[in-house]
Order: C-alpha cells, then structure tokens, then sequence
C-alpha cells in the first residue's frame, strides 16, 4: 500500500511539472507575440511556471502526503 501511495505522488508531480511549464511556455509565447521585450516574456513565463507549481503543490500534491 505505500509503494501505491508513493507512485501517486510521483505521477501527481510529474503531471504539475508538466502542466505548470506548459502554462508558463503558454503565456511567454502570448507576451512574444504582442511585441514584450524577449527577456520580459521569459521572466513572466518563469513566474508564472512557479506559482502553477507551488499552486498544485498546496492544492493537489500537499493532501495526499498526509
């Protein structure tokens, strides 16, 4: 039953790594597209990746380690 609970997790953390970087991919293709400063876009795409993760982390990951 642990071994199942630890695979939840890493599959759960897989799945917020990769929808966190797509939306912070998403978003930097928007700000590149409406003219930003290069180094703008990438920064705000970054920030946004982080908080989608730390998002997921506290909403979705941090409740099922407990």
């Amino acid at each position: 039953m642990k071994q199942n609970k630890i695979s939840n997790v890493t599959i759960k953390w897989i799945i917020s790594i990769i929808l966190s970087i797509g939306t912070g991919t998403f978003i930097m293709n928007i700000l590149e597209n409406i003219e930003l400063n290069v180094w703008f876009a990438r920064i705000i795409g970054a920030i946004v990746s982080v908080i989608i993760g730390l998002i997921f982390y506290y909403l979705w990951i941090k409740k099922t380690e407990k």
